[in-house]
């Protein structure tokens, strides 16, 4: 009994963090998934050219397959036909039937629809599929940092709380300034660590004992610690800020520390690719098994990742997700593939994986870089943790409505010299808000209720705190 709770227990964290695709249910279209990523990978360790538009060709088939499954998980009438507990024909005919019209769809646009073949050379099949994949693959790395910051932003606040939490204003100061030299320190001993520890994996190796990979790993260091002074500058000046607003906070040497972990493993990511791509590293049937591993691990995690994000459209329910999932992992995989076999009117542009991950480590740690000089004072701006220099234009409007209730309320004005009628008109002259017709009496009556107006800094403009 408890062998049978404790089952049910781990494939119910199962389905919840990996959205179901282990789950009996659903299992079958797993190991087809898997099948097919195999196949992929099998073409990616070929490397021949001519076999770029078969796994294009297979990808978006596949791909295609699973959005069409996806659209019938919408209808609850046939979660009896796909969603079973067992591999019964009505899933195995729905699912060769969607693979079969995928096929078939697919066959008749690359037949058909070639650059050569259609008036608009760029829907062609052989420019517009390989390039989505080479742009989806790099922009879903790309936006990695902006989805995490959610996280890092709640750990940071969590953790602000429970440090500052109860305490006064001098033991306030002293752990926000032990925090902040703890924040600078982290960085620069981090990279000192990574220096002694692997400075030994770059040194010459044989047969040609070239200093290449030395040199480069000697100016990645000196390059990460200009970076560490750039942002650490950037963590001071933002504590400065804070200071002179005295809202001393631990929330932004957390966030630093955090995105810093990233920019670390990026950059290290980066000069490790390098090292892969200069040197004969290892045996290469263990290489190739390592990368196997990876790209399968890589799936899982993009799944994850997106599942996460992606369940919050109504298009979606607990069932069909995996397969939007499940697409969207195959384009992505075969965006790298194609960037090394080539496929269609693009041409292979590199000749490894560790050229591939080279080029996207470095795009994203430049992104991570701009992301956080930038974002660290939004956010802390967003918390009122240092004086705003922009305002969103509800604020404005909270802020002279909140100023109107203070001066009446202070009796420095009587609320019987300014009418509501008035100070709408007021904002509506500063154009605050927006021009209301003359049969729209009722409305504005309604609009006036504005002293508790939400304040939500990611969908309105900016209006310049004059």
């Amino acid at each position: 009994m408890s062998e049978s709770i404790a089952r049910s227990k781990i494939g119910a964290k199962l389905d919840k963090y990996f959205h179901k695709i282990f789950n009996p249910s659903h299992i079958a279209y797993t190991i087809f998934f898997f099948i097919e990523v195999l196949a992929l990978i099998l073409f990616f360790f070929l490397g021949a050219t001519s076999l770029g538009n078969v796994g294009l060709y297979l990808a978006t088939t596949f791909s295609l397959s699973f959005i069409v499954l996806m659209f019938l998980g919408i209808n609850s009438k046939f979660d009896r036909f796909l969603f079973t507990k067992s591999l019964d024909q009505h899933k195995v005919l729905i699912f060769v039937g969607s693979l079969g019209i995928s096929a078939l769809i697919v066959l008749l646009y690359f037949l058909f629809g070639s650059s050569t073949q259609i008036p608009i050379q760029f829907l062609g099949w052989d420019y517009i599929l390989p390039g989505f994949f080479i742009v989806l693959y790099f922009g879903w790395n790309m936006a990695q940092i902006f989805f995490l910051r959610t996280s890092f932003v709640n750990i940071s606040e969590s953790l602000d709380n429970k440090v500052l939490s109860h305490r006064g204003s001098n033991r306030i100061k002293i752990f926000s300034m032990v925090f902040l030299i703890l924040a600078v320190l982290v960085p620069v001993l981090a990279q000192l660590g990574t220096y002694f520890s692997f400075i030994s994996f770059f040194e010459p190796q044989p047969p040609d004992y070239s200093l290449e990979s030395l040199w480069w790993f000697n100016g990645w260091n000196i390059a990460m610690y200009i970076i560490i002074f750039l942002i650490s500058y950037r963590l001071i000046f933002l504590y400065i800020k804070s200071m002179k607003n005295d809202t001393y906070n631990v929330f932004s040497s957390i966030f630093y520390i955090l995105v810093w972990i990233i920019i670390w493993y990026r950059s290290f990511s980066f000069i490790n690719s390098f090292r892969s791509v200069t040197q004969a590293v290892g045996i290469d049937a263990f290489r190739a098994v390592i990368d196997v591993l990876l790209m399968i691990f890589t799936a899982i995690l993009v799944i994850r990742g997106l599942g996460n994000r992606t369940f919050r459209f109504k298009i979606f329910n607990s069932n069909n997700l995996a397969f939007f999932l499940f697409a969207f992992t195959l384009i992505y995989i075969e965006g790298q593939i194609v960037m090394i076999t080539g496929a269609g009117s693009i041409s292979g542009t590199y000749t490894s994986r560790s050229q591939v991950n080279l080029t996207n480590n470095f795009m994203v740690l430049l992104i991570t870089i701009v992301f956080y000089w930038i974002y660290s004072q939004y956010i802390l701006e967003k918390k009122g943790l240092i004086v705003k220099k922009l305002f969103k234009q509800e604020e404005v409007i909270h802020i002279v409505s909140d100023f109107k209730n203070y001066l009446i309320n202070s009796g420095a004005l009587e609320s019987n010299k300014i009418s509501d009628w008035e100070f709408q008109n007021y904002l509506r002259s500063k154009k605050l808000i927006g021009e209301q017709g003359e049969n729209s009496g009722e409305q504005e009556r309604k609009d006036l209720d504005i002293s508790n107006v939400p304040l939500d800094l990611d969908d309105s403009t900016e209006t310049k705190d004059s």
